[in-house]
């Protein structure tokens, strides 16, 4: 994935030959007059309840961070523990419409595709 930056209100990335990420995604498909948007963000990371405990693999994970664990948020195996976070990053809601013409699919699938090249 290429490097990007996300707030609730905006959107940073830097491309990447052969990679891609969401915030590029959604601007591609965006410029078809298509909508997409990105996944909710998870509970725990909502302004009301930063403060609360949430699961995560190894338990609780209320007050830890990226910045205080070593590697960020993965664990010695190298996959996230913190998932539902892992899937805010990375993760995006593509266009869907039970009217979508096969051709209007075929177009989205063709600019996803072309956002890795």
């Amino acid at each position: 994935m290429c490097r990007q930056v996300r707030s609730d209100h905006e959107a940073l990335y830097r491309p990447e030959e052969g990679k891609s990420c969401p915030t590029e995604i959604l601007e591609a498909i965006s410029a078809l007059n298509a909508e997409g948007r990105p996944i909710w963000k998870p509970m725990h990371a909502q302004p009301m309840y930063r403060n609360h405990p949430f699961i995560t693999r190894e338990g609780n994970g209320r007050g830890r961070t990226n910045a205080y664990i070593a590697g960020g948020f993965l664990g010695e195996d190298g996959q996230p523990i913190d998932v539902g976070m892992d899937i805010f990053e990375r993760g995006l809601c593509l266009p869907s419409d039970n009217k979508m013409t096969p051709e209007e699919q075929d177009r989205i699938i063709e600019t996803v595709k072309a956002c890795f090249e």
